[in-house]
């Protein structure tokens, strides 16, 4: 890499920025909130200005969270809008990519080091394969890492946006059929903000259950057998305070799946900003 490169995480609570001096090299990582920042570009023009040597900056890697279409991408939780080329055109037409937040912390899962991650859920006999991250934070994300001749290739999903399935009969159904509950309405911050008037055993115990039987449902859905990853504030609490034995048991209870959901590590990263580590991963052309 030639000078520095700067990285940025957008989300709907935080912007974080840092300085990338190769793969992992994070160096004055800031975090500013985003509701403070009227405008990206000044943003980041502005933490670039402060270093002595910002004519060094060779490029910038950008992930946001929200979906990314056409080099464009408006937050799901905030309606702040980053568009690629003009971001481009305000640092001088030097290279820039712009991905999904939790497609690009997929991309620092090959980075990581055992000190990196803790064990949630062990397997009795891990198998290789895809790798999924899940993201519960401000809301609920998963991006999916594949091998291939090439190198690792991340796929961004909209998997917070899924609909749970329905557990009643079809009457029941077809009656409350404009009453669908997404998975962020139920696993996520912004759930946790509207759960006011729920005792929290009772919110806890049913957040682990669901958030178990979510994950093995993504597993299962994608194929990631080489293990699922999750990050995020929540689910970050979630892993110092949650009942572990009853996420297992709801990840693994997949009737003639059962077996072999019982072969999927499940892990959390522990390394702090991952998304920025990903991003330190990416080729900028």
């Amino acid at each position: 890499m030639t000078g520095w490169r700067l990285v940025c995480d957008v989300g709907g609570t935080n912007i974080r920025m840092a300085r990338c001096e190769g793969p992992k090299k994070l160096v004055s990582v800031t975090v500013r909130p985003t509701k403070l920042c009227s405008s990206f570009q000044d943003t980041i023009l502005d933490y670039c200005r402060a270093f002595d040597d910002h004519d060094r900056m060779s490029g910038a890697a950008i992930a946001a969270a929200g979906p990314v279409e056409a080099g464009r991408v408006t937050l799901t939780n905030h309606p702040m809008t980053i568009d690629r080329e003009a971001v481009a055109a305000g640092l001088n037409g030097k290279p820039v990519a712009l991905l999904n937040d939790i497609e690009a912390t997929a991309y620092a899962v090959p980075l990581l080091s055992a000190d990196d991650i803790a064990p949630v859920v062990a397997a009795s006999n891990p198998k290789g394969g895809p790798r999924l991250v899940v993201n519960v934070g401000t809301g609920f994300g998963a991006a999916l890492l594949i091998e291939t001749p090439s190198g690792w290739q991340s796929v961004a999903t909209e998997a917070g946006h899924m609909t749970f399935a329905a557990l009643e009969d079809i009457d029941t159904i077809k009656s409350n059929v404009s009453k669908t509950v997404s998975v962020e309405d139920k696993l996520s911050g912004l759930a946790l903000s509207t759960a006011t008037n729920v005792p929290f055993g009772q919110f806890s115990a049913a957040f682990t259950d669901l958030f178990g039987a979510v994950c093995g449902n993504l597993v299962l859905a994608t194929g990631a057998w080489g293990g699922v990853y999750l990050c995020g504030s929540v689910a970050s609490a979630w892993c110092r305070t949650g009942d572990l034995s009853s996420f297992r048991a709801a990840f693994q209870d997949k009737g003639l799946m059962s077996d072999r959901m019982a072969r999927v590590e499940v892990s959390e990263i522990v390394l702090p900003h991952p998304a920025l580590v990903g991003l330190t991963a990416i080729e900028l052309s």
